[in-house]
């Protein structure tokens, strides 16, 4: 089909532009070349779905006419045109100059503090820093009532310390199974406020910040924004959360990379555990704490957790937590 461009006000170059329908192994399209013998092509149309392929730009308004003409009249449905850009290396057209994009300077990241024996948690058992407390809370009472307590098999520890302790070993002890799968595990990591996480878990599916309450044969009930223990709030979801927001940060600020942090409360010795809303933390039953996380599918490969396990292992890393970055 031969379409003359004369009197169309397109302001071609070119007076004559072929419009040849093409059907081929399931190909549907509609080719626009030059006239003449050597017929270079112009653009084609895909039919059936409407994108339009320019290789020549000093020829695309023409090409477009020929094309909405043709879908007008062609007797049948054609969907909206989109147009790509494809040109031939003989075009002479000059392409769009797309403006640069402002580079932001590369991110420096700290140092990392030389490993030593005393900066290493990797060593830390289970309630490492609940014993800290005991022992602590032992050492304010008088010999002779010590030695009395020893002897006559009596536990001077205050009840709430020795359940906690209780707790952390328990879920400490059921993580550590994890590390026969390629996971890492670090117990009651210090912070500067004096408190500690009992567990910082890192694995395929991520980093935790584990919480563990022990609460003998209670009711914990789970709701949007609180917990219950025998109907008792207690703050362990906003505690949970900033612990799992702060790790975040203080990895992403030695790692340079956003890193999943999942906070986890692992409640032990619960009668029942009742979930009735989404609090943002997951709040597990301890014993089953190891089949939980590991049921989780993998999004770290093995080097990264590696790498974050070489950052998070160091005291003087946890040194930072809660200081803000800049």
């Amino acid at each position: 089909m031969l379409i003359s461009s004369q009197g169309r006000g397109e302001g071609d170059n070119v007076t004559e532009l072929t419009v040849n329908p093409w059907r081929r192994a399931g190909k549907d399209r509609l080719y626009v070349n030059l006239a003449g013998t050597r017929g270079q092509e112009v653009a084609w149309l895909d039919c059936p779905t409407g994108v339009v392929t320019i290789t020549d730009a000093a020829h695309e308004s023409a090409a477009l006419h020929r094309i909405r003409d043709w879908c007008r009249t062609c007797g049948r449905p054609i969907p909206p045109l989109t147009v790509v850009h494809k040109l031939s290396p003989t075009s002479t057209a000059t392409p769009p100059q797309v403006p640069p994009r402002p580079t932001s300077p590369p991110t420096v990241l700290p140092a990392l503090p030389l490993l030593t024996v005393d900066d290493d948690l990797a060593s830390n058992r289970p309630g490492e820093g609940v014993r800290g407390m005991i022992k602590a809370d032992e050492s304010k009472r008088k010999w002779l009532v010590r030695v009395a307590a020893k002897l006559s098999g009596d536990d001077l520890t205050r009840s709430e310390l020795s359940k906690g302790l209780h707790g952390e070993q328990l879920v400490g002890g059921l993580l550590d199974q994890l590390r026969a799968y390629g996971w890492y595990v670090l117990h009651a990591v210090p912070l500067p406020s004096g408190a500690d996480i009992d567990h910082v878990v890192i694995g395929p599916p991520g980093v935790f910040t584990v919480n563990t309450k022990h609460h003998p044969n209670a009711t914990v009930w789970v709701g949007d924004k609180r917990l219950t223990v025998n109907r008792n709030s207690y703050p362990y979801i906003e505690k949970s959360l900033l612990e799992g927001s702060r790790t975040a940060e203080l990895l992403r600020r030695w790692c340079g990379l956003a890193v999943p942090v999942h906070p986890v409360i692992a409640v032990v010795g619960t009668r029942t555990l009742t979930h009735s809303g989404s609090p943002g933390v997951d709040v597990v039953d301890g014993s089953r704490i190891a089949d939980t996380l590991g049921s989780r599918p993998p999004i770290l490969e093995p080097h990264r957790a590696a790498a974050l396990f070489d950052i998070a292992r160091r005291r003087s890393v946890w040194s930072q937590f809660g200081h803000r970055s800049g």
